[in-house]
């Protein structure tokens, strides 16, 4: 029977009781195995590389490296039709989860003990090492060794996903994303700001490559879950996991698939553009230094996403998710204005690096600011999605909404270096803010009356 998932709400039920239970636990240690190879790929490896001084344009082109998350909906259908060898007798969804963790530390592992040396990737074009310097060639290695990481953890985030969506109620598909979102900052604070911390007392290599041991969590939380037991709904085959995804899709859709292609795309468009730079704008911009950005923007600022994530999920359950996007849609757009308040104030600039830093309670009203309303958008935006996921396709599904998420977090987090050098911080800044626009203005064109319904 079909059912409203974008509507349906609970009235009665208290914010406790949404939270615990046994699913949110292990959704809460499926966040953290994500998050931490995310924010290798990403925080870690801005942070690394602006130590050892590669060119702001160079760090944005990083970004490009997560291209895998926007792609992952190429191999989603084997993880819908396949059930693996071994491993599959967990079940196709923990078995999955077992082999891309796996893969995911081994990875980790290797993009550690190599590590960025200094010398500017951008600086030559060819790939041959008998051309072209040592060290071009190794940092060249490292940005390889990136998009690895980057697919065995896109690989993770399609099992996940489709696990944690076949895994809930209507009801906690808001309570289920922010809980999820709360592990994932858990990694970003734990490990992605104990590297920044670490790094300078020991080493790069050696604090991120401790840091990668952080998966064994996510191997743990997998063989204590409970494989997802949908009834009435037949796992599909590897054939039909290719084609019927679309076709559902389609079918509910029509020509307003356009819409919800392009609200997918464009929703969070503000914070994809100022990610990739906020980590450059503050260290070499604001000359804030790596401990303060450790333990501020990773530490304070967890505990703010927490705050808000935890909202938004409360929220969600509510008053409905549609209601919940357009509050949340104005204040991400309004919430870049602490950094552009902060770039204004104390003049950041690409071109020099002041010699000293801003106090340290300017940055922290930003991030606060900022993470608050990160949790919340994240919370509703990503009980939108599943929301609309039929449950015998939800890796695939998922993966394509996803993907075209990742393309525009992708093609505008590499684009952002260039534009920051090119406008400089402040107007670069209010252009993010601005992008929000096109997002907040296409809820109305996926309201519920046109939505799919997921069967249930």
């Amino acid at each position: 029977m079909a059912t409203d998932r974008l509507e349906e709400r609970s009235r009665f039920q208290s914010f406790t009781d949404l939270y615990r239970s046994r699913t949110m636990l292990v959704l809460l240690f499926l966040g953290i195995a994500g998050g931490l190879p995310n924010v290798m790929v990403t925080s870690v490896a801005q942070a690394w590389t602006s130590s050892v001084g590669w060119s702001v344009t160079a760090i944005g082109a990083l970004t490009f490296c997560t291209l895998p998350y926007a792609l992952k909906f190429l191999w989603a259908p084997i993880v819908d039709g396949v059930s693996l060898p071994i491993l599959g007798r967990l079940g196709r969804r923990r078995g999955w989860l077992i082999l891309s963790q796996i893969l995911s530390l081994a990875a980790l592992i290797a993009l550690s003990l190599w590590g960025p040396v200094a010398t500017d990737p951008l600086g030559a074009v060819v790939w041959s090492p008998s051309e072209i310097d040592a060290a071009l060639f190794h940092n060249r290695i490292f940005f390889v060794l990136l998009c690895v990481t980057a697919f065995f953890s896109a690989t993770q985030d399609i099992v996940a996903d489709a696990f944690r969506a076949d895994s809930l109620s209507s009801t906690e598909l808001g309570a289920g994303a922010s809980t999820f979102v709360t592990g994932y900052r858990i990694a970003f604070m734990v490990f992605g700001a104990g590297v920044l911390l670490a790094a300078d007392a020991i080493s790069w290599r050696i604090a991120s490559t401790a840091a990668s041991i952080g998966m064994l969590l996510g191997l743990a939380a997998t063989l204590v879950a409970r494989e997802p037991q949908l009834v009435g709904v037949v796992r599909p085959g590897l054939a039909d996991s290719v084609v019927q995804p679309i076709a559902i899709f389609w079918n509910v859709w029509r020509w307003r698939i356009i819409a919800l292609a392009l609200f997918v795309l464009l929703f969070k468009l503000p914070d994809q553009l100022t990610n990739s730079i906020t980590t450059p704008l503050l260290m070499k911009g604001l000359a804030y230094s790596a401990e303060s950005i450790g333990w501020v923007r990773q530490s304070f600022g967890f505990a703010m996403t927490i705050v808000g994530a935890g909202a938004g999920g409360w929220m969600v359950a509510r008053i409905g998710v549609i209601r919940c996007l357009w509050i949340f849609g104005f204040a991400h757009s309004i919430s870049i204005s602490g950094f552009l308040i902060l770039a204004l104030a104390f003049g950041a600039t690409v071109h020099a690096t002041p010699t000293t830093a801003p106090p340290i309670w300017a940055l922290m009203s930003a991030i606060a600011v900022e993470n608050i309303v990160i949790g919340m958008v994240t919370s509703g935006f990503v009980a939108f999605l599943m929301a609309i996921c039929d449950h015998r396709y939800t890796a695939t599904q998922y993966a394509l909404l996803t993907a075209i998420m990742a393309a525009g977090s992708s093609v505008a987090g590499g684009m952002s270096g260039a534009l920051a050098e090119r406008f400089d911080y402040p107007l670069f800044l209010v252009i993010a803010m601005l992008s929000g626009i096109p997002g907040i203005l296409l809820i109305s064109f996926v309201r519920p009356s046109a939505q799919a319904q997921r069967v249930s």
